[in-house]
């Protein structure tokens, strides 16, 4: 069996998987594609649709068989919400989600961070890499209910939760663009991305409460006006990205945690995933080709007992980023972590949204 902390990953064995969870809550999944988004109503699971190829819901439980996903699906992202369709999760008891084999055997624990206001969590997420499926433990709560889950995957709900149609598609922008101006909002937008893929009914109580979720960062198309890559890491990061360093360890500081040292790799890996993010046009922890963040610090020679990483996109200076994570209960978790050491920071200009945040902290074997 495997404890994972948030950003965590394991491998998962061929064949189905059970997803359970603990607590006085409703489960939900969302089958996505390369794009992080979905690509039509059959891909929500809920208790009002409760099973699409590959993913069947049964109370506090789903099954989810990575052979019988529709073509293109390459995650299957699960969250919880409040079963009485009041509470957040912060006057609830912490939920706890498992993974088991058809056998019934435990093969992965996962608790999120403490909540508070949040009225939807996301719990793990199920994705390819390779010929492979993996399970990485997420832990990000919303504010605003599914609404706010549903826009981050590229789904189109009214403010009174009925389905609403799906504008025309814009096309598809190229992989790479022209470099241009950066365009940072002071805080990301909260309505559907410029090409959602589809609409869904949200269920009574699983919509906005009246809260005020702003994720920490969307996608962009196009291609970094700035990254460090060609950098020379280690202490001599640039001044804005060792703010951010200083900050992380000031609010480590104020939990009488010990202070995080910069660790080159860490900061390569961190840089790294910002370009990519901003050059491949998505925002997720999880790239295109399936790598995650333990992936790539191991393919740096990073051997870890513990990696985790925070990512953001559109704020535009140390302060206003670090504040972010540190508002969001799952990165505020990372950067309280007591047993992290390291830290690298990375961050790439350029795209939709102007700016690419990224945290990796570690603590090696």
């Amino acid at each position: 069996m495997t404890e994972l902390v948030p950003g965590a990953n394991a491998p998962l064995p061929p064949g189905p998987v059970l997803v359970r969870l603990r607590g006085p809550f409703d489960l939900c999944a969302l089958v996505v594609s390369v794009n992080g988004k979905v690509s039509g109503d059959d891909d929500f699971v809920f208790y009002n649709q409760p099973r699409t190829p590959g993913v069947t819901l049964a109370d506090t439980e789903i099954t989810i068989d990575p052979a019988a996903l529709r073509p293109g699906a390459e995650r299957v992202v699960l969250a919880a919400s409040p079963r009485d369709d009041t509470s957040s999760f912060g006057q609830l008891p912490p939920p706890v989600v498992t993974l088991h084999n058809l056998r019934g055997t435990l093969l992965v624990h996962f608790t999120p961070p403490p909540l508070s206001r949040e009225t939807v969590l996301t719990l793990v997420e199920i994705y390819r890499r390779g010929q492979d499926w993996k399970v990485r433990a997420v832990g990000q709560g919303y504010a605003d209910g599914l609404a706010g889950l549903a826009r981050d995957f590229g789904v189109v709900v009214d403010d009174d939760g009925r389905a609403a149609a799906p504008p025309p598609a814009a096309p598809s922008p190229p992989a790479i663009r022209p470099l241009s101006p950066p365009q940072a909002p002071s805080q990301a937008p909260s309505g559907p991305g410029p090409a959602p893929t589809s609409s869904v009914r949200i269920p009574p109580g699983m919509g906005s409460p009246g809260g005020a979720h702003q994720p920490v960062g969307f996608r962009s198309g196009a291609a970094p006006a700035w990254h460090g890559g060609a950098a020379s890491f280690g202490d001599g990061l640039p001044p804005m990205l060792a703010q951010v360093v200083t900050l992380t360890n000031l609010e480590r500081g104020r939990a009488g945690l010990s202070a995080l040292s910069i660790d080159p790799v860490l900061t390569a890996a961190a840089d790294g995933h910002s370009t990519d993010m901003a050059r491949r046009g998505f925002f997720a922890h999880t790239s295109p080709d399936g790598r995650t963040v333990s992936d790539r610090v191991t393919a740096l020679g990073y051997r870890y007992s513990r990696v985790a990483e925070n990512i953001a996109a559109g704020q535009t200076s140390a302060e206003e980023v670090v504040a972010g994570w540190m508002d969001s209960p799952g990165h505020r978790a990372n950067i309280l972590l007591p047993q992290l050491r390291e830290i690298g920071v990375g961050y790439a200009v350029g795209g939709e949204h102007g700016t690419y945040w990224t945290q990796v902290f570690g603590t090696k074997l």
